[in-house]
């Protein structure tokens, strides 16, 4: 049986990335103490989430046969329900708070409906889903949302997505993109009190799109790695 595991193993390190970001955030901020019984609930959290996350493949497979490969339909109907199911505890009181973000779910589908799976703006609709596992995780844990926890993980992941296009693209466009989007996100971090010093990793983006220095795309990933490990140490250090 094949079964059609995500193995974009970038979107899995951005996944787990925001999940520990979540999790971090949201015990430092000792609410839990309260009588809050979380662990549970937050296991079939993260459960539910990785499910649905593998639901992406069978999906777009789906939609590219339109409906006519009955396996991945019968894949993505296990993913998606299993994924609801564990994700029960969550929707009880979180289905409204995060209601808005359907939208991202509602434009990813719509996107991949046109045949616009590998555009720049699918990705970071895609990197946006990801990332709220960040903000899920916390409200698991604390009873509230946090946005300004949503931003910090996206603005910095989303700058991720910017230097592998520059990677493949090479293009002064997108140069000059990545260099105005990393140099803007410190002043959107500061109006919203985020701390700015959690951007550190993004000075890396600066000088790749500076010197554009030829590396191969497995380096660059082990990179975007070693950035997202040294993101979550400096969240665990400095949020607030």
């Amino acid at each position: 049986m094949n079964v059609p595991i995500v193995k974009e193993w970038g979107s899995w390190a951005v996944f787990i990335s925001s999940l520990s970001a979540g999790l971090i955030t949201g015990l430092s901020a000792y609410q839990w103490q309260a009588g809050r019984v979380f662990s549970i609930k937050t296991l079939f959290t993260v459960l539910g989430l990785s499910l649905l996350i593998n639901s992406k493949n069978p999906l777009a497979s789906t939609i590219r046969t339109k409906g006519a490969n009955k396996e991945h339909l019968l894949w993505f109907l296990f993913f998606s329900l299993a994924g609801l199911a564990f994700l029960a505890p969550f929707l009880v009181d979180g289905l409204k708070p995060f209601s808005i973000f359907f939208l991202f779910i509602a434009s990813y589908v719509i996107l991949l409906s046109h045949g616009k799976e590998h555009y720049l703006v699918t990705e970071l609709n895609g990197f946006a889903l990801l990332t709220l596992s960040a903000p899920i995780v916390y409200f698991m844990i604390t009873g509230e949302m946090s946005l300004r926890l949503y931003a910090a993980v996206f603005i910095f992941f989303a700058a991720g997505v910017l230097k592998v296009r520059v990677r493949l693209k090479k293009t002064l466009v997108f140069r000059w993109i990545t260099a105005f989007y990393c140099s803007a996100a410190p002043v959107v971090f500061y109006a919203l009190n985020i701390p700015v010093i959690l951007l550190l990793p993004l000075l890396e983006n600066i000088f790749h799109v500076l010197l554009m220095r030829k590396e191969k795309l497995k380096t660059t990933g082990d990179i975007e790695l070693i950035k997202a490990v040294i993101f979550i140490v400096l969240i665990g250090l400095f949020w607030e």
